[in-house]
């Protein structure tokens, strides 16, 4: 193995490490470097002043090896990382990754609950504790509000504007929203807080802000979230492998089924753009059909 095609791949990994990369964002590049590592020693690269088809035969080799289109793509992307780093300080002359592509994912719809199973997940047993009472409230909000994970448990008590019903979220890129939420999750809510405040004096704790609390008075995890759901949907008897995430898109796809205005529900999701709202939504092909025979002023047929 030339001695330069190891030694840049280290002074590589030792700058990414400069520039402060996650520990497990270096793992992942150091992994798929040495994948290209590998690749290059078996075709027999002198240096990484390749051409640009050299390397795409690297790109088809991880097609044959049979790995699926989002681990190719992330290795691919390390590689453009790692070529333009050699590029920008000057160890090649040009960058053969320059058109490097990756290959066509396959469309994925995101999982999501009919309304029956999101219906059978929130009528859990009723109420007895602390446990119970925020299992409940965290359910109904996720599929009340469409919130993400972290912006449900980032919430604080005085985001809650109780008398319109309405909560005030921060999402991503730190953009404020306001998300209304209905009477029946009011009463959830109602339930909860009390439970909360009982938990509190109990265990002696002070009061904190944090709407959603662990058993120790801190800020509940999207962690903890994500294992309490899979928790409910074995007791609801219902699919494994469903995210909180699902009823977030359980959310957007019902609201539209039932006809509110896809723009209407990207602004409740805090989408910046269409695109992605139509991601989340789920219309089947017949509730298409009728939407569309009973709404196009020409799908009407004559009497």
């Amino acid at each position: 193995m030339p001695p330069s095609l190891s030694d840049s791949i280290q002074a590589f990994h030792l700058e990414q490490q400069a520039r402060g990369v996650s520990p497990h964002t270096a793992r992942a590049q150091r992994g798929d470097l040495e994948k290209l590592l590998h690749h290059a020693v078996e075709d027999r690269w002198d240096s990484w002043e390749i051409k640009p088809r050299t390397l795409r035969r690297f790109a088809l080799e991880l097609g044959e090896r049979g790995l699926d289109p989002a681990s190719q793509a992330r290795i691919l992307s390390t590689a453009r990382a790692f070529f333009h780093w050699l590029f920008e300080t000057q160890r090649i002359v040009s960058n053969p990754a320059t058109g490097l592509r990756n290959p066509k994912q396959p469309q994925r719809l995101p999982a999501f609950l009919t309304e029956g199973e999101s219906t059978s997940l929130l009528d859990l047993p009723p109420v007895v504790d602390f446990p119970s009472a925020r299992l409940n409230c965290l359910l109904e909000f996720l599929y009340a509000s469409g919130l993400r994970v972290s912006e449900l448990t980032g919430l604080d008590l005085q985001d809650l504007l109780r008398e319109e019903r309405t909560l005030r979220v921060l999402g991503k890129g730190n953009k404020e929203r306001l998300v209304p939420f209905h009477e029946a999750a009011s009463h959830v809510l109602d339930t909860y807080l009390q439970h909360r405040q009982s938990f509190l004096m109990q265990k002696g704790l002070p009061p904190t802000a944090a709407l959603f609390l662990n058993q120790r008075g801190g800020r509940l995890t999207p962690t903890s979230v994500r294992n309490f759901l899979g928790e409910a949907l074995e007791t609801a008897a219902l699919r494994a492998r469903i995210s909180p995430h699902a009823l977030r898109h359980s959310f957007a796809t019902h609201l539209l089924n039932r006809g509110m205005d896809l723009r209407a529900i990207q602004e409740l999701l805090g989408h910046a753009s269409l695109s992605t709202t139509q991601r989340y939504t789920h219309l089947d092909l017949e509730q298409l059909a009728k939407t569309y025979e009973s709404a196009h002023p020409r799908a009407r047929k004559s009497e």
